[in-house]
């Protein structure tokens, strides 16, 4: 379709397409491109000034539960997401230490200012029928936007090393202080565009991503399968995974509502962790198995991890949770390879692996065990998001 309904746009962004695109609402979608293009500078500006639309996760839960509610949902997504895009792509300009100009940053940056233009492009749903399109392009933006963590980690790693010592611990605080803000952003715009995708189909026990009744035993039990089969790869041994439930019952005291695979990445990181940090202290055929146990409360779960990796000294307990910290030589991007740190928690790598293996065909050369710095920050972010936190003893 050459025309764009504008009856279920914002005024303002009507008023930028008008004033940009004489008779934006009849003009054809090369035209409408060309002309966000070649203002895409003042139209980030704008849509960065204006204040993100606060979701309850109740209201998100709605929409996953009712079929109904998807066109509202889509709608509001189409004015949203280019709100929230455009914010990440201003804040990522600012960055300290000519970090925008570092090529990992430079292409999240590009590749955000592409979504912006190319949702103020779509023509925006108003029919059931357009739900197919826009879904489509929603789950394009997602897929294209996993490797974000990496690309970001790189491109941090990479300006890092112009930076003189004295300068190190002005570079580490702003950039942390930039990057907690990005990313917290960023999971709470996935999020909403993933509840919207899950949305379209009925999965029992679920509204969208959110589970009703999330047993986080069965998810940790499926992050020890994935951290081991990623120790393997680069270790050859794993260490055991044993999981406690003192005093619970397991089908009931335990289970709440909650997101499952921002569980289940949180649960990695830390599991992988423990798992290089034993693997590394102690001989292969002697290896203490790792811990996991689960203590369900009145008003919340904890689930403690305990391994028997050397621990970490007092003074850098603080700065593991520091983005870009680690103990682990930062290591160099493979192309072709997926993300080793994607936040969903999916390890399309090692699954890809796994898939590979179980077909007979060739093994996917490995992700990094370590090093990126982003696995335990981001867990925290994860964990902060929905009230929770995360500590090391």
């Amino acid at each position: 379709r050459e025309s764009m309904p504008m009856a279920h746009m914002s005024a303002a962004m009507r008023t930028w397409l008008e004033r940009l695109v004489p008779n934006a609402s009849h003009a054809s979608t090369a035209i409408r491109r060309k002309a966000l293009s070649k203002n895409v500078d003042v139209i980030l500006g704008a849509l960065a000034t204006k204040k993100a639309t606060p979701v309850s996760l109740k209201d998100l839960y709605r929409y996953g539960q009712d079929p109904n509610l998807r066109l509202h949902h889509a709608q509001f997504l189409h004015r949203e997401v280019p709100i929230r895009v455009s914010q990440r792509v201003m804040e990522l300009r600012c960055l300290p230490f000519g970090l925008s100009e570092s090529h990992g940053i430079k292409e999240v940056i590009d590749n955000y200012t592409s979504y912006t233009i190319d949702l103020l492009t779509m023509d925006p749903p108003c029919e059931e029928e357009d739900l197919e399109t826009f879904s489509r392009y929603m789950q394009y933006l997602l897929q294209d936007n996993t490797e974000v963590v990496q690309t970001m980690a790189l491109g941090v790693i990479q300006a890092r090393r112009s930076i003189k010592e004295e300068d190190l611990p002005d570079f580490r605080r702003l950039v942390d202080l930039v990057l907690v803000r990005f990313f917290t952003a960023r999971i709470g715009l996935r999020f909403i565009i993933e509840q919207f995708i899950a949305s379209r189909e009925y999965k029992t026990g679920f509204a969208g991503v959110i589970e009703s009744f999330c047993n986080p035993v069965l998810i940790a039990q499926r992050a020890a399968e994935d951290a081991s089969q990623l120790c393997r790869q680069h270790k050859d041994v794993a260490p055991k995974v044993l999981f406690h439930t003192p005093g619970a019952n397991f089908t009931e005291d335990l289970q709440f509502t909650y997101v499952p695979h921002h569980l289940h990445y949180m649960l990695t990181e830390i599991l992988k962790n423990s798992m290089r940090a034993t693997v590394e202290c102690h001989a292969p055929n002697s290896l203490p198995p790792i811990k996991v146990v689960f203590v369900a409360g009145n008003e919340d779960t904890t689930i403690k991890i305990i391994d028997e990796g050397g621990g970490i000294p007092r003074s850098e307990i603080e700065p593991i949770w520091n983005f870009f910290h680690s103990t682990a030589e930062a290591p160099t991007r493979i192309e072709g390879t997926g993300p080793s740190s994607e936040e969903l928690g999916h390890w399309m790598d090692v699954l890809r692996d796994r898939k590979s293996r179980e077909l007979g065909g060739p093994s996917i050369p490995p992700s990094a065990l370590a090093g990126y710095g982003v696995g335990l920050p981001l867990s925290r972010l994860f964990a902060r998001y929905f009230g929770g936190s995360t500590n090391r003893s």
